[in-house]
This record gives C-alpha cells, structure tokens and sequence, in this order.
C-alpha cells in the first residue's frame, strides 16, 4: 500500500494498529496462494462463498501480515446490521484506537441527528485520515441495509487512504462487474477457495491425520475441495468415530457428520425428494410435491453451509453441496427416484430442456422417451454429456439391442468419459446390430442405420483419419435417398447430417462443399418455434475462409441484427462464427477487432475438434499485427499445445502451407523449401502456393509460372487460392518481360476480387509489381486505397536471400565484435565450419567479406 507523505502530527499517530482481528487456530492452514491473491495496492478486496469455505480465516491470516497504516476488523452483528449502527461500530473502533485523531470523526456520535450529513462526514472523515486505514468486514451478508453498500462504495472511491476487504456469503454491489471494471479490485469466490490436491495432503500433515495418501485423494475428489467436507474428513474428532456401520470409507463417515442430524430438522424428507435434481426451483419442489421453502430446512441448510440459493441462467435455485447432494440422494429408494425422474423427464420435455429430460428418462427407465429425444434433439443430448449420468445410469444390454440409437449415445458417453474401450465395443455391438437388421430386413435403410453410419464418419473425423472419413460420407451420402422411417426423424437427421456434414468438409478442406451443403440443408422444423444458430455459424466460417467475404459479411450481419440466444456468443456453437468474423475483420485489416473474436474462444480451446482452424486465425491475426515472427511463434506454441490430438492429412497441409508461408516472410526460404516437397503439393492446393510464392521470391520465374498456372489447381479450390495463384502468375510473367499476359492475369485477379470482396492476397504481392500492374487496370483506386491500409506480408523478392537456419546465426554473429574462433566456440563448432558457412553468406549476398555482408544484410533487412 502507498505510504502517505510525511507529516509533523505523525508523532502522534499510533503505528501499526492491529484491532479485532480474531486469532486463528492450531488447524488452521496457510495456503499462500490465497494470501499472494489478496496482495497488491488494490483498494477493495471482496471473498465472496458460502458458509464453511474458510473466509474469516483466511481474512484473519492476511490482515495480520498488513504492515502499513492502522488496520481494523468488523464482524457484522445484530447490533450493526443498519446503517447508522455500522457506521457507529466503525466510529467507534476509529475513535477508541486513536485512528481517527485530526479526521473530523474523533467523538461523532452516529445518531439519528447526523444521519442527513453522514455521507459527507464519512467523506471528509476517511479522506483526511493521517494514514492509510484497512477495514476489514466479515460477515457481510448481515448488513439489511443496502445504503452501507453505497457510503463504502463511494468512499473507496474517493478516499485515498482507505482499503477496503469483505467477506460475505452471498452477492453484493462490491463484488458486481460495474465495480469491478471502476475500482483496482480483488474478488475471491468459492472456486478459488476450495482445497487443491496439494493442500489437502498439506492439512493432513498439518493436524496428523491418520488417513493414507489414497484416503486424502478420494476425500478432495468427492468433495471437489470444499473446505468444510475436507476439514471434518481430515480432522477426526472423538464424537464422530469412523467407520460406524455402514460406511466404507472416509467419504461415508464425512457425509454422516455433515447431515446426520439434519434428519430431525422440519422439512428433511422433503430435502431428500428434491436431491434428484442438480439445482432445484421452487417449480421443481412443486411438481415432486415437496414443500421445502415454509419450513426452516432451507435455512439450515445454508447456515451450515451446506447449500444455497444460486442466480444463474435460469433463474434461481437453490444448490446443494455435491457431497451433501450424493448422501441424501442414497436415502431415497430406487422407485421413489424413478417416480420423481419421471415427473421430470416429461416436464423438461414440454420445457425444451431436452438434454435433462434425456437423462431424467434414461433413470426413469423410459427407453421409448430417451430414444424419441435422442432422434429428435441430439445436439441438446450429446451437450449435457459433460454432466456425468454415465456415472449414475446403467442401460441393460436388452435394451441397446434393441434401441441401437441408445447405444450410440451410450457410446458416445463411455468415450466422455476417457472409457474408450468400452466405447469402441459399443459402437462395434450396434453396427453389427443395424446392418444385421438392414440385412434381414431386404436391405431397407432404417434411421438407426443412418446414426451410425454418421457416427462411424464424425468418429474417423475426430481420430484425424480423413482417408477414411471421406468413404464413410460417401456411403452415408447413398443411404440418404433410401432411408425409411418416421418422417420427424428423418426430417431431424437431414438437417443434423447437413451441419455435421458441413463440418467434416471444412476439416477436410473442402470449404466449398462445405458450403453447398449449408445452403441446401432443409428449412428448420416450424414445430420448434426457434432457429437453429449453428448452421448459421458454420456459413460464416466457410464463406470466409473460402475468401467469399461479402458473403460472410451478409452472413455476419444476420448475428447483429436477429436476437440470438442468451449467451449465445460464449458458447461452443458460435467458435466457427468467431474465426470467420476473424478472416474478416483481418481482410479490413483490423487485427484488434479479430483478436476480441478469437479471445471468445479462448473457454473452448483446451476440447474444441476446431482448434486447426482456431490456430490458423490466431497465426494469421498475429503475424498481421506483429509480423512473421510472432505469428512462428504463436504457431510452434499452439501445435505444441496440441501434439497429442489427432490431425488430419487436410488440416496438417493447411498449418504446414502457413509456416512455409511465414517463414518465407521471415527471410528463411530454406527452411520453408523443406516443407514443400513437389509430392505434395499436388494433393493440397494450399501447399501448391506455399510452393509457388517460395519459386518466385527466389527468382525461378519458370517453375513459379508453371506451378501457378497449372490447371489442376484451378479445379475446386477456393477463390482465396485462385486469387493467390493468379497474382503470383502476374508477378511472374511481369518480370518475365510479359507485360501483356501480367496484366491479363492481373485483370482476371481483379474481377475476382470484385465478385468476392477479398484483398488480402494482393499484400502479399511484391509491392513494386502491384504498383505497376495496378495502375494498368481502369477504376483501381478504390482497390488501390484497400491494398495500401493491409501490412505488407512478405519482403520484395530482391531481399529475400536462401540462407539457411545455420548461417542466420552465423550472420547475426558477424555482427558483433567477436572474432571467428571466439565465434566458433559460442557455436560449440570448428572455426573451419564457421569458415566455410561464412564464404557461403558472403556467396548468396553477393558481396566480398564480412563488414560487407554485414553493411547489405542491414540495408537488405535480415539484420
């Protein structure tokens, strides 16, 4: 904290006042990560979680090691919870430690009589303290009245010498986003809070706990850290000995202490009904027939802090502790749970929570309902995977059998959950079972059959085999027309397959497929009543990175006008549309506006299949913004981040296109020469004009016309890799001598341009030949003007020079003052082999010796 600058009453101002603060117990344990996390010269720090999460102590801990100014502590009682009696316990402590001497506040009595004048006497008061003061309030959540929020809130605004630390329970204005983005603020919540793996073997060591390593691992993995659960497990006090019958372990003995004598508590068989549902509203106490909210359980449970009240999508509900949630869920029997489950099922049904009313049925053992939901919204299924029912539900196997679309999905949440084995077996059972059926049924195409062949292309595409994907489409492309069933599923799967489809083509490369399939999917149900965003997304990628940007724009624009879903744009359908917006806002050359879009991704990045894609932008926005060697950069960093994950043979063409492509904008040709190898280039377009620019900056005008000019290459590929091979073909007749034919390619360039809205491909054009064949085509100003606000991509060929990796740093060494043996031995190599690299440099550069080779590496901007 700032110290304030001298003063001759400092005499007389008492020095590190250290008031109320409560003394913290043997088992208490530092966790210096939370302490580190409070620290800094902020001027408000909020700890907000519920009960049993270890504020009061962790606030005591931090408060005792503030070593500036007078520091004081407020535990919010009955006798302090209005305004004029907070302010009075303030006063009060101020006065009484000698803090508020020469303030204005020394002997205020906070009356009624003040209470008109209190803001500006609090004001005056806390500005003119004589050093700076740090109030501490603990147990915030007791204030009734909202006008202390407000006096603290602006007097740490406004008064310098304050710091301002609460810990409360549940929500205030202190801790709201406004506040946050308007003051230097720290805010700690639950998550925060919890115990990591470490510190819970820390605790155990700390008090001499019994319990093994395992013990201590399943006790934190059960209770997900919660302080209070791992404390009561770690700890084990004489009245609550372990095991008593019945329990197995320690998790067991916790959950004994933490609700045993809940049960005598009004209300608790009404609490244990409502354990069926993660988050229950008082509309789900309703439907179960439960009555929760007129007795005192509720209270009860959250003074123990065992639960409470949440605000969140929608609406509020009130959440129990997982731990607290699993034992009460074990004393209600199984038909009572199926009963309530199916209640609940048939309610999120008719709610549109399709993903809870699937798992609600698959407990209520509906297998009709599960499969109605899973054929009908299978996006809404396969997104609450992450919840866990695999964990809680087992499917007989009479009933996969006979439900080979249950099967799928039941797959499809043993790979969830890291069971791939099992997975596989799954899927393998129910193919065997659907073509069994197509077989004996004549051949006839059931739905169940179109699942799984669609699942068997989607699992190829995530295992990066796209030798196989593509097979796989095709036949499921042939089924199509043949396929029998109920016309409402049907109708779902037509319009799954086309975003699913759409998706495959785009990891596949096939960006105009991808697009032609879009935009012949089937219009959305009319039944639904809402429409359906991802196909919409999917648009914006492949317009934009086919090059078509006036349509991604036209695409773009339905986003900003139409009212999307609530939080829409945070969510895992709306990451295609954030890296087209990111093509985009780059062909404006707008890198900020691209990096605000992919940050949005940054939640989905660590499990996203669309992190090719994703890398791709976040290369290009980097190397836009910061040139060549930052975009290397975030590219080596994001593949090493992803060297586990699967990529296909497009995908891996598509980022090895675009490092060639940056490190020839680099200056290092031979490096990008090695990942060009002619074999390949005739498979991936986009390696063919990695292959084409490194010909024609290295001046092979022949083989640069002919790579770029074939017409093999112009046969479905996009307009961005059409416009790149015609511009590197101008450029190479022009400085061929074929002035007429460069302008002529030039043209064709320019018409494309028009058509799609791209111009990035014209800065990566060596500027001079740009300028001459600009100026050769009528109306180009507007062209012109585009061009000239893009960065310039890569240097004009003249500068670019073959050294390799080896000789760089041999340069960047004649550089210094060194000589060659001192050079040599940096190297860690022979003073003959840096002789030998340096005759080389000195060749390729075109001059006689060092300082020469030095002097035109300068002037040519390798150095």
């Amino acid at each position: 904290m700032p110290t304030p600058p001298e003063d001759p009453r400092d005499d007389d101002v008492p020095r590190q006042v250290v008031h109320g603060v409560p003394r913290l117990s043997r088992a208490h344990l530092s966790r210096p990560r939370l302490v580190e996390a409070l620290d800094g010269d902020v001027a408000l720090r909020v700890v907000r979680a519920p009960a049993g999460y270890g504020k009061t102590s962790l606030l005591a801990e931090w408060a005792r090691l503030v070593r500036d100014g007078a520091t004081l502590w407020v535990s919010v009682d009955d006798d302090c919870r209005t305004r004029l009696g907070f302010w009075g316990r303030v006063v009060a402590l101020l006065n009484a430690t000698g803090v508020a001497g020469g303030s204005g506040l020394e002997g205020l009595a906070v009356t009624r009589d003040v209470a008109t004048n209190l803001p500006a006497l609090l004001l005056h008061g806390f500005g003119t303290l004589r050093q700076p003061l740090t109030l501490v309030v603990d147990g915030f959540e007791n204030v009734t009245d909202p006008e202390v929020e407000a006096d603290l809130l602006r007097l740490v605004r406004h008064a310098a010498s304050l710091y301002l630390v609460v810990g409360t329970r549940t929500a205030t204005a202190l801790a709201a986003t406004e506040t946050m983005l308007s003051l230097d603020a720290v805010v700690l919540d639950a998550h925060q809070l919890a115990f990591t793996p470490n510190e819970v073997t820390q605790l155990g060591i700390h008090v001499g706990s019994s319990l093994t390593a395992g013990q201590l691992t399943a006790l934190h993995d059960a209770s997900a850290g919660w302080p209070l659960a791992v404390r009561a497990g770690v700890q084990a006090p004489r009245e609550n000995p372990w095991p008593a019958p019945g329990e197995r372990d320690t998790v067991s003995r916790v959950q004994r202490m933490l609700i045993d004598d809940l049960a005598g508590v009004p209300g608790f068989d009404d609490l244990v009904t409502m354990s069926v549902v993660d988050g229950f509203t008082v509309e789900h106490a309703q439907l179960l027939g439960a009555d929760v909210t007129s007795g005192p359980i509720l209270a009860e449970v959250e003074a123990r802090g065992l639960g409470g009240w949440e605000d969140g999508v929608a609406g509020t509900r009130f959440r129990l502790q997982p731990l607290v949630r699993q034992a009460l869920y074990a004393r209600l029997g199984e038909t009572a749970r199926r009963r309530a489950h199916q209640v609940l099922a048939s309610w999120y049904e008719r709610s549109g929570e399709y993903g809870h009313a699937f798992e609600s049925a698959l407990i209520a053992q509906d297998w009709p309902l599960a499969r109605r939901l899973v054929t009908t919204s299978l996006h809404q299924v396969f997104a609450g995977l992450d919840r866990g029912w695999m964990r809680r539900v087992e499917v007989p196997r009479q009933v996969l059998h006979a439900q080979p679309v249950l099967a799928l999905v039941v797959a499809v949440g043993h790979y969830a959950r890291g069971d791939v084995g099992k997975a596989i077996r799954t899927v393998t059972a129910g193919v065997a079972n659907v073509e069994w059926k197509r077989l004996a049924d004549h051949r006839q195409v059931s739905v169940d059959h179109l699942w799984f062949q669609g699942i068997l292309a989607v699992g190829f595409r995530f295992a990066g085999r796209d030798e196989l994907v593509q097979p796989a489409l095709r036949r499921l492309n042939g089924m199509l027309p043949r396929a029998t069933g109920a016309p409402a599923e049907l109708r779902y799967f037509t319009s799954v397959y086309a975003t699913q489809a759409a998706s495959t083509y785009l990891l596949l490369d096939r960006v105009d497929d991808a697009a032609d399939v879009l935009a012949d999917r089937p219009p959305p149900s009319e039944a639904s009543g809402t429409r359906d965003w991802y196909p919409e997304s999917l648009t914006v990628l492949a317009h934009a990175s086919a090059g078509r940007i006036g349509l991604a724009r036209e695409a773009l624009a339905e986003f900003v006008d139409a009212a999307l879903p609530r939080f829409f744009n945070a969510g895992f359908y709306a990451v295609p549309k954030h890296v087209g917006a990111a093509y985009v806002h780059l062909e404006d050359h707008r890198p900020d506006a691209a990096d605000d879009e992919l940050a949005q991704i940054d939640p989905h990045w660590p499990t996203v299949e669309w992190w090719p894609l994703v890398l791709h932008a976040r290369v290009l926005q980097r190397w836009h913004a910061a040139g060549p060697a930052a975009g290397l950069r975030a590219l080596e960093s994001g593949m090493a981040e992803k060297r586990q994950k699967p990529l296909g043979g497009a995908m891996r063409a598509m980022l090895t296109a675009l490092r060639a492509e940056l490190l020839l904008a680099a200056g290092r040709p031979a490096e990008a020469r090695q990942l060009l190898p002619a074999r390949r280039t005739r498979t991936h377009p986009r390696l063919a004009v990695a292959k084409a620019r490194g010909l024609l900056m290295d001046g092979d005008l022949g083989r640069a016309l002919a790579l770029a000019a074939a017409p093999d290459h112009q046969q479905r590929t996009t307009p961005r890799i059409r416009l790149d091979l015609r511009l590197i073909a101008a450029s190479a007749r022009l400085r061929s001598g074929d002035e007429t034919a460069a302008a002529h390619a030039f043209d064709d360039a320019v018409q494309l341009a028009v058509q799609t809205g791209l111009r990035s491909p014209f800065a990566a054009m060596p500027r001079e030949d740009f300028a001459v064949l600009v100026a050769a085509v009528a109306g180009s100003d507007e062209l012109r003007a585009d061009v000239d606000r893009l960065p310039v991509l890569f240097p004009e060929p003249e500068v670019l020079v073959p050294l390799t990796r080896r000789e760089l740093v041999v340069l960047a060494e004649l550089a210094t003052p060194d000589s060659l043996p001192v050079i040599a031995g940096r190297l860690s190599v022979a003073v003959s082999t840096v002789k030998t690299q340096c005759r080389a440099i000195y060749r390729k550069l075109g001059v006689p010796g060092r300082e020469a080779a030095v002097a035109e590496s300068r002037r040519r901007g390798i150095l």
